[in-house]
């Protein structure tokens, strides 16, 4: 995905409230672009790609465990629920790449609805 996409596709997801950090991956976990709180570590993002991919039971986020909701090959939904934190969605790209995004717990919409939309942005 080209940079102007991805701030396109920032623009759409800071319409609502919540976003705290989006963050392209590629298929080995690479980050080629983020915004926002810049606070997910480069071996973070290749083990969240890792858990992804392999469907396992939760991912970790900044360090913190983040329970999977929805682990499909192209979906991603993920809730921290002992300590705060928010939730994480996620999608592949038209162009293979991984779409990530961190809500905080403060938000208007409810985790589904958040990987319905980061799913929708990421194929437009």
């Amino acid at each position: 995905m080209e940079q102007e996409k991805f701030s396109r596709i920032v623009d759409d997801l800071n319409v609502y409230k919540g976003i705290l950090e989006v963050i392209l991956l590629d298929e080995t976990g690479e980050i080629l672009y983020r915004h926002g709180e810049d606070t997910l570590s480069a071996e973070e993002a290749r083990n969240l790609l890792s858990s992804w991919k392999n469907k396992e039971s939760a991912i970790a986020y900044n360090g913190y465990r983040y329970a999977m909701v929805k682990k499909e090959e192209i979906q991603l939904a993920a809730k921290n629920t002992s300590d705060g934190m928010g939730s994480v969605v996620g999608s592949i790209t038209n162009e293979g790449d991984y779409l990530i995004a961190h809500i905080g717990q403060e938000t208007e919409i409810i985790l589904l609805e958040w990987s319905i939309l980061i799913n929708k942005l990421a194929w437009g």
